[in-house]
């Protein structure tokens, strides 16, 4: 939810524009939308998965870009989960980099007391 109104991105696959929103509660009162059936948006790119994150077994081992055909419905767009997107290409194989205190890819962080860092991507600035 939206708690303060005021000039935002719009972004459905590319940053279309700025409108002005006004914070509401999903369901209440009528959105411009509303009884408009059904409006498709093509082919969008979606997202990447990476190897560690693959839940498929095709996917697994590889960076994966994924596209899907978005309908708003009424003012709604239901995403898919992750493991049913059918359009998808593999950019390239990739390893899953392993983490933890034996890999000595990690170290205590001096600002976030507890907290471990990766220590290939801070280099002294966390």
């Amino acid at each position: 939810m939206i708690e303060r109104g005021g000039r935002r991105d719009i972004f459905l696959g590319t940053r279309e524009c700025q409108g002005y929103v006004e914070p509401c509660k999903f369901g209440e009162g009528r959105g411009f939308y509303d009884g408009k059936g059904e409006i498709p948006y093509s082919l969008m790119y979606h997202g990447i998965t990476y190897a560690d994150e693959a839940e498929n077994e095709e996917d697994k081992g590889q960076l994966t870009v994924r596209f899907w055909n978005p309908v708003m419905i009424n003012c709604v767009i239901d995403f898919i989960p992750q493991k049913d997107y059918t359009i998808k290409r593999h950019i390239k194989p990739q390893a899953i980099k392993p983490f933890g205190k034996d890999t000595d890819n990690f170290e205590k962080s001096p600002v976030h007391a507890g907290a471990w860092i990766d220590k290939s991507i801070c280099s002294g600035f966390c």
